[in-house]
């Protein structure tokens, strides 16, 4: 993979390697305008509600992003930094210098998409346990959605280690079923109906399903790119 396979408005996820405003780094969104040699590119300046944010030159990220090979689609990463800031004909671009090779990275590290998404689920005792198959299902939501799992919204506790059978509706009451694993537990804080979230791996999962997961992210990932470039 070099930066001239990389299309136009590919979008782009950029991580500051070296970050010292709080606990969390923040995630920089951006879009591939055009390569401009082996290790030089044209990238969009990243806006975040509707402001662009200065990233200073000299300044190194983390990039990744999803390119379409056949059926599937993979996360592939880079390391760069920042040469120029500059307008051209009105657009605000970073010219970037590649830093190495770029690497494809394993599919469960996928993008995170912060998302609402219906979702049924029930407890079983371990995956593909057909003892449970007349447990009722509880309906609840995601908070995000990943290509390796979901994080629940719920009024329930849930130890992590416990099994999940799932079903995840998207567009057209689309249903994406496979067992999870409760790898992690918290308060949400907010009390109600939502005061626990989960997060829960997949386990058992088609890979059909797993890319129609991954197609729903990056296509609701590229109406959030549009949206901002359009504030």
């Amino acid at each position: 993979m070099e930066l001239t396979d990389i299309e136009t408005g590919t979008r782009l996820e950029l991580e500051p390697e070296y970050y010292t405003g709080g606990v969390k780094k923040p995630i920089y969104v951006s879009s591939f305008e055009q390569a401009e040699g082996r290790d030089i590119a044209l990238i969009a300046a990243p806006i975040s509600e509707g402001r662009l944010v200065p990233l200073e030159k000299g300044s190194t990220y983390n990039i990744c992003f999803l390119n379409k090979e056949g059926k599937l689609l993979n996360l592939y990463k880079f390391r760069a930094v920042v040469r120029e800031r500059m307008v051209i004909d009105n657009l605000h671009l970073l010219l970037i210098e590649k830093l190495g090779e770029i690497v494809k990275i394993q599919r469960r590290s996928f993008f995170r998409l912060d998302c609402y998404v219906d979702v049924r689920y029930r407890v079983v005792r371990s995956f593909g346990d057909g003892d449970d198959s007349d447990s009722p299902f509880r309906k609840t939501i995601t908070s995000d959605l990943s290509g390796g799992g979901i994080r629940l919204l719920i009024d329930e506790r849930l130890e992590p280690g416990t099994y999940l059978e799932c079903e995840l509706l998207t567009e057209g009451d689309r249903k994406i079923r496979f067992y999870g694993k409760v790898v992690r537990f918290e308060y949400t804080g907010t009390g109600g109906k939502y005061r626990y979230a989960a997060g829960v791996a997949y386990v058992d999962i088609d890979e059909r399903e797993r890319e129609e997961v991954i197609k729903y992210i990056f296509k609701e990932q590229r109406k959030l790119l549009k949206k901002d470039w359009n504030r």
